[in-house]
């Protein structure tokens, strides 16, 4: 198998919200650090682009050292949040995972919810809790510990040359920020992502669980939360497409749900053998 190079690297501190460009990820086997770390909730849910595109608006800033988030939107302009340990407690469901959140308080709120014109608020992860995800596609990540909000796995991957594959079907091409991956990789051939077991180096191994399956999230555009008319989902639903015994949703497939054997950093420009 030829070596994966590393060519970009994602965090996303805000589920749903844009991503934040990295030059190195610290990835530990419940995830990338500060990815995912804090979600917008609502009457015991999770918010995400299915039902709200307009997320997707909101740019987020996260300064782990000085524990803050900086909200940016076009229109409502900018907004620093001190990121709190402690708040009430908000119970939340996210799929068939059931958890205690940390609400984050009323003035971040209020300012999520004029932006969003939805009542919203800001929550962080309680105490760890377990992944519910008991198929025979997850088998690597059931009942593993979780302290995220990352919806199937605690990292994603994704092929460039995959997505220039796709852009070559499509009316209007799309950039790589619509799947919202983790880590993006070339030097592979067009999905034979798919076919790999793991991908490693001296500091990490992260391992093939199942291609990632699709939602209508890739339709939204990343930077406006707009949704316009396109044949994204179509022409991925056309050729990559599991086979009904094995979906556990659209089946409709793009990129890698990771698990992490080994933890560690992982740099833009690292070589990753692949098996």
């Amino acid at each position: 198998m030829p070596e994966a190079i590393v060519r970009e690297l994602w965090t996303y501190p805000v589920k749903g919200c844009q991503g934040v460009p990295a030059e190195s990820i610290e990835i530990t086997k419940m995830g990338v650090m500060g990815d995912r770390g804090f979600v917008l909730w609502r009457e015991g849910q999770l918010v995400d682009q299915i039902e709200t595109p307009q997320v997707a608006s909101l740019a987020v800033g996260f300064d782990r050292d000085a524990g803050t988030l900086r909200f940016e939107h076009a229109a409502h302009g900018g907004y620093d949040h001190v990121i709190r340990a402690e708040g009430p407690a908000r119970e939340a469901k996210w799929i068939i995972d059931e958890f205690q959140t940390i609400d984050q308080g009323d003035a971040v709120a209020d300012w999520l919810s004029s932006v969003l014109e939805k009542e919203v608020r800001l929550v962080s992860p309680g105490e760890a809790w377990k992944i519910n995800f008991p198929i025979p596609q997850m088998q690597l990540l059931h009942q593993e510990p979780k302290r995220s909000f990352f919806s199937a796995s605690p990292v994603s991957l994704a092929n460039l040359a995959s997505l220039d594959d796709l852009n070559g079907r499509l009316e209007q091409p799309v950039a790589m920020d619509r799947f919202r991956m983790n880590v993006v990789v070339d030097g592979l051939d067009a999905y034979q992502e798919d076919e790999l077991v793991s991908l490693r180096n001296n500091a990490i191994e992260l391992r093939n669980v199942t291609p990632a399956e699709r939602c209508v999230i890739i339709t939204t555009d990343q930077k406006t939360g707009e949704r316009p008319k396109n044949d994204l989902l179509k022409v991925l639903g056309e050729y990559r497409r599991k086979k009904k015994e094995d979906r556990f949703g659209s089946g409709i497939t793009f990129g890698l749900y990771m698990a992490v054997h080994t933890e560690g950093t992982l740099r833009v420009g690292d070589k990753l053998a692949t098996s």
